[in-house]
């Protein structure tokens, strides 16, 4: 584990100890909406880690379909009287679980991925693993599952638990973002609205600092309650193929090439992943702008510019040139202290251990303080619809809460993180590089897949791709 990722989980640990917990929900608008407040198919629980020795166990009250071992890695030697990890799968070290027939080849023993693509729709596979427990197999950064002779020896998840697929699906009958937000605004205009608030009703509470939320409160933020095939069964065949792709040299090749390793742009769907969003999140809000800030690897600068409306004459809606931004640009409503947003013109890029998104990525995102009996506020609750008509086959829905730390009279200031890369690509693998060492390096085309580039040309050779129009239904 190097230095960055070793911070990351420290920091991730401290920050579930410190924040408030909130049970996953959605908010309730009060009335019956065309398109927010719709309930969760599942709601998963709260993990909180209580302080002492029994913070582990916390973890055994989520429904983990695995694997991870948590805690000390195994090794007896090195760690004299240190208690065993914390273990959440069913087999072990090439191990079958009792009452599964294996495959005859499955991702870590497949010598082409790509020929196997009827067999993907097996969470056999993918040895019943989580997209999650798939990539911390290696040791990203809890310890490593995939036993002693890797990868045949990795181990298997829960093959009796998942998320129903409706649980990662969009409630909603929408196709695209435009008809969602323009329902919402036509709901909103026969209520009355939308809120055209000036600095003295502007809600001003909202103003403050966020937790980053739970780690395991949403099916998206760690991904590790929800088998693979669940997953895929979301994305359009191109999308699936890209996925299992980095499945596969993640825990098969132990080629990883996370975009944060190169100090490369984190993305737009890393605002969804906890561990990349781990500072606390500052919430700005005036009459014409709200801004949302977070980070940890990386800045996520969210502008919501209130009462705008989108060009039109574009690829895809926007409001500046017609050139994709790594976060999109935002326009949004209010609607009293509600505020509804539709944000476009986003960057295609990557996420690593959940799935790659096109430019045509938009999503419809509704932010509602959660309010005690006093009326203060304790908590944004955030519900996202997400749409990419090439990457998924129906819009998704993430719903997560942002526990109130405060204003911004007291705690740290918002810190501009800049990223300084002691790792490179070298010939395929994320290498250390230390100062003053001189290296061959390959300029990838970042706007061309690079990750995949380097797979392509490093551990794919005689491989059989798949063609861009195969088809492949994992049926709804």
């Amino acid at each position: 584990m190097n230095i960055l990722r070793a911070g990351l989980v420290l920091g991730a640990l401290g920050a579930l100890l410190a924040a408030p917990a909130h049970a996953q929900q959605v908010a309730d608008p009060g009335f019956r909406s065309v398109g927010r407040g719709a309930p969760l198919a599942v709601a998963l629980p709260t993990v909180q880690l209580p302080q002492g020795p029994a913070a582990l166990e916390a973890f055994a009250k989520y429904p983990w379909v695995g694997p991870m071992r948590i805690g000390p890695r195994r090794d007896a030697a090195a760690n004299p009287g240190a208690p065993p990890p914390l273990e959440f799968g069913s087999a072990w070290n090439g191990a079958v679980p009792a009452g599964v027939k294996a495959l005859p080849i499955d991702i870590f023993t497949s010598k082409d991925f790509y020929k196997d693509r009827e067999l993907w729709k097996d969470k056999r596979y993918f040895r019943c693993n989580s997209p999650q427990g798939l990539e911390l197999q290696r040791g990203a950064i809890f310890a490593a599952t995939i036993g002693n002779d890797p990868p045949r020896t990795a181990a298997w998840g829960y093959c009796d638990r998942d998320l129903p697929r409706a649980a990662l699906v969009s409630p909603y009958g929408f196709k695209s973002a435009q008809e969602h937000y323009e329902a919402l605004l036509a709901e909103t205009k026969k209520r009355g609205g939308p809120t055209q608030h000036t600095y003295a009703t502007v809600p001003g509470e909202l103003n403050g600092r966020y937790a980053p939320g739970n780690y395991f409160d949403n099916w998206y933020s760690f991904m590790a309650a929800v088998q693979f095939p669940t997953v895929l069964s979301v994305l359009t065949p191109e999308y699936q193929k890209r996925m299992v792709q980095e499945a596969y040299h993640q825990g098969t090749t132990n080629a990883p090439h996370w975009v944060s390793q190169y100090c490369w742009p984190e993305g737009f769907m890393r605002r969804w992943y906890s561990f990349a969003i781990q500072f606390p999140q500052s919430v700005i809000v005036t009459p014409s702008m709200v801004q949302i800030m977070a980070g940890v690897a990386d800045n996520f600068v969210t502008s919501i510019n209130i009462g705008r409306q989108f060009r039109m004459d574009g690829n895809v809606p926007r409001l500046g040139p017609d050139v994709p931004r790594w976060y999109g640009e935002t326009i949004g409503f209010w609607d009293k202290d509600v505020l509804i947003t539709w944000t476009s013109n986003i960057q295609a890029w990557s996420a690593h251990g959940a799935f790659e998104f096109s430019n045509k990525m938009q999503t419809v995102e509704i932010y509602t303080p959660v309010r005690n009996a006093r009326g203060e506020v304790t908590a944004l609750n955030h519900e996202a619809v997400f749409y990419d008509p090439d990457a998924l086959v129906d819009p998704i829905r993430i719903v997560r809460n942002y526990a109130r730390l405060g204003g911004f009279e007291t705690g740290d200031p918002v810190q501009y993180i800049k990223c300084i890369p002691s790792l490179y690509p070298v010939k395929g693998h994320a290498t250390p590089v230390a100062p003053g060492q001189v290296i061959e390096y390959e300029v990838p085309d970042m706007f061309g897949r690079p990750w995949a580039q380097m797979w392509e040309k490093y551990f794919e050779q005689g491989m059989e791709k798949a063609k861009e129009d195969d088809i492949f239904d994992f049926g709804k």
